[in-house]
């Protein structure tokens, strides 16, 4: 395992080839999970994620089950999971943005093993909100922190990385597609974040408030 520090309270660990035989896990995943379409709401209207997502249950597989017993005994918290994502090409994307749906920021843990393709990784410490960071792209300032995981590798952000660090993984000029497995842990101590998050948009008009987000079946 080698960790990296991202400041006092952050960090990421990063354990590379993780998963044994990460070509066919993969294959398996790709074929078998249950990949839908989400659609986010932007202001008064819906639109579709550069990505497909599915839930797993941490027993269906035996890559889920032994993922997660390894996360619990290295780290004596109990993750929660199993959020997948499929990036199917290299115009498939996420932008920068925590996870704060996890409302209490000061100290977590997230879990990601990367199947699939090697594409960047992209860290940038948060900065004010009337600051747009996506002026810059990610992995373009010369303060981000880029790591290229794939093929079986694991990384785990902890401590106030959700609270100080944004995290994305932006367009990348590949045709191969990348699937991240993704387990979470938070202590709840602290104080909660009560901001809107990305997902819950934002409405300017009269009509009857909407959900942030919902499927819609690929």
């Amino acid at each position: 395992m080698r960790r990296i520090p991202l400041a006092d309270e952050s960090w990421v660990d990063v354990i590379e080839g993780f998963v044994p035989d990460a070509e066919r896990q993969f294959a398996e995943l790709h074929e078998a999970a249950p990949w839908q379409q989400m659609e986010v709401l932007r202001y008064d209207h819906y639109v579709g994620e550069r990505r497909l997502g599915a839930g797993l249950r941490a027993d269906d597989r035996a890559l889920l089950r032994q993922v997660g017993l390894h996360l619990e005994a290295a780290y004596r918290v109990p993750f929660t999971g199993v959020a997948a994502l499929l990036y199917r090409s290299g115009d498939d994307f996420q932008g920068l943005h925590s996870d704060r749906e996890l409302r209490w920021l000061d100290d977590t843990r997230i879990a990601i093993v990367v199947l699939g393709q090697r594409r960047p990784f992209v860290f940038r410490r948060r900065v004010p909100w009337a600051q747009v960071v996506e002026r810059i792209p990610a992995g373009t300032d010369p303060d981000d922190i880029i790591l290229t995981p794939g093929e079986g590798d694991l990384l785990v952000m902890g401590g106030a990385s959700q609270r100080d660090w944004l995290h994305g993984v932006p367009r990348a000029d590949t045709a191969n597609p990348r699937i991240s497995l993704t387990w979470r842990w938070t202590s709840r101590r602290g104080r909660p974040d009560t901001n809107p998050t990305y997902y819950e948009g934002r409405q300017y008009s009269d009509r009857p408030r909407q959900p942030g987000s919902r499927p819609r079946w690929a």
